[in-house]
């Protein structure tokens, strides 16, 4: 065979191979979504977040998620309650938001990057709430950011596919969408 037949059959196969590829995307790629119910259980089962420290107990309970539609982060209320010999306890709610961060190797969702937004106790000044937030901010930024959200099961051929062809996660329409796909 002359090389010009032979350039000619290559440049022909890689045409339907490029072809075939782009007509079957459609089916390498997918999405597992979660809802904010869906993922208020997973959250549900690390609490209560207890932090003693030397002065006061710092107790977070019930969570709440919320996924807004126009956030790329998860936004996370709990009921917190502060406790102290020195002062009576303190009730009230305690806002966050988070990002999501997946560690391949592990198969795990986590937060990163949680902020306080909000904190409302009861009985207490403006001024002291905003020391109070900045405390709850520095406290529990810590075990938020190592909260995990979801772990793949291994054992599910789909999740243990997922581990290693994620190629975005997202929150879409009230929904944490984990964007997956080969091409």
């Amino acid at each position: 065979l002359d090389s010009g037949r032979v350039g000619v059959r290559v440049i022909a196969w890689s045409a339907c191979v490029l072809v075939g590829l782009v007509a079957c995307k459609e089916n390498l790629q997918w999405e597992i979504a979660f809802t904010a119910e869906e993922l208020q259980g997973r959250i549900a089962r690390e609490f209560p977040l207890v932090h003693q420290g030397k002065v006061a107990r710092i107790t977070l309970r019930n969570p709440q998620v919320s996924l807004r539609p126009d956030s790329e982060r998860i936004g996370l209320r709990a009921d917190l309650e502060i406790s102290s010999m020195i002062v009576s306890a303190l009730h009230g709610a305690i806002y966050f938001d988070a990002g999501v961060y997946y560690t391949a190797d592990k198969g795990e969702f986590s937060l990163v990057d949680s902020r306080v937004g909000d904190l409302d106790l009861d009985g207490v000044s403006d001024q002291h709430r905003d020391l109070a937030r900045q405390l709850a901010d520095q406290v529990f930024g810590s075990y938020l950011d190592q909260l995990v959200v979801y772990r793949l099961d291994p054992n599910d051929f789909g999740e243990s596919l997922t581990k290693s062809v994620l190629k975005e996660i997202a929150v879409e329409g009230g929904h944490l969408v984990l964007h997956i796909g080969l091409l």
